[in-house]
């Protein structure tokens, strides 16, 4: 591992996780408030949301470092910022793999906003009166979290460690994972991708349904596995740029497809 590589890696990658940290705060205060249903927090949002952030902070450390640390030894990593480190990034190269990943994620976005729209007669109305509530600005802001700090903990760190501790007994001759590995690997942390939801859903129901756990899975682990390969295939900017435009798709289009809804009841 070159260190002239490594910590300025690590320093872009942390900077983009500190911005995501940052751009949440006002999507989790609205959760939080819709949470607590009118009980006062035991501490005020400032301290909570210090708290909250040194948090992230010091998880993504601790992510980015080790991820980079074990992403390295299997072949796997953040090739784009380190060619650009290196004075050797080429604009052809980002353009192919910036076209792919927003191809895949505002296809994958779309997908799962279609496939939500089916449930919409179905949620409970907690759900649905949050989401009334939440901003357009503040679904685009957390889109920034979910595309760079859910992808450098799930991928760079989760799926890196996993995929290393398994290619110990299985590998290539070359002494890198096999594909099989790989894909076992991704279809596990695509299913954890989408428990992570449940805790916040929880918070916000109160008993989580056997529908609203079958729809948490069914709309977090199919981008999921479409990050993963991109991870994989193309390094962990296109798993970021790929979540992020999903998001997007996802959040800011769905809440303007609700509040359209509400107006002109096209799902009833």
């Amino acid at each position: 591992m070159n260190p002239l590589i490594f910590w300025p890696e690590f320093g872009i990658l942390f900077a983009g996780t500190l911005v995501g940290g940052l751009a949440i705060m006002p999507y989790s205060l609205r959760l939080l408030k819709a949470s607590s249903q009118g009980k006062p927090l035991k501490m005020s949002i400032q301290r909570l949301s210090l708290l909250s952030f040194l948090q992230t902070a010091a998880l993504s450390a601790i992510a980015i470092g080790v991820g980079l640390w074990v992403a390295h030894s299997i072949g796997l990593g953040a090739p784009y910022i380190e060619a650009a480190i290196a004075g050797t990034a080429s604009i052809q190269a980002v353009a192919t793999m910036l076209s792919l990943a927003v191809g895949l994620g505002f296809l994958g976005g779309l997908i799962l906003l279609l496939a939500d729209i089916l449930f919409l007669p179905h949620l409970p109305e907690p759900i649905l009166a949050t989401a009334r509530k939440t901003t357009l600005w503040e679904n685009f802001l957390a889109s920034f979290y979910g595309g760079i700090n859910e992808e450098i903990l799930m991928r760079l760190f989760g799926l890196s460690v996993f995929v290393w501790l398994l290619s110990r007994i299985w590998h290539t001759s070359a002494g890198l994972p096999t594909g099989t590995v790989f894909w076992t690997v991704n279809v596990i942390m695509a299913i954890v991708f989408g428990l992570g939801h449940l805790p916040a859903l929880k918070g916000l129901l109160g008993k989580i349904t056997p529908l609203m756990f079958a729809r948490t899975l069914l709309l977090n682990t199919p981008i999921a596995l479409i990050c993963g390969w991109l991870f994989w295939t193309y390094g962990i900017e296109a798993a970021i740029v790929a979540h992020f435009a999903a998001d997007i798709i996802y959040h800011v289009g769905g809440t303007i497809v609700l509040r359209l809804n509400d107006k002109h009841h096209f799902v009833s």
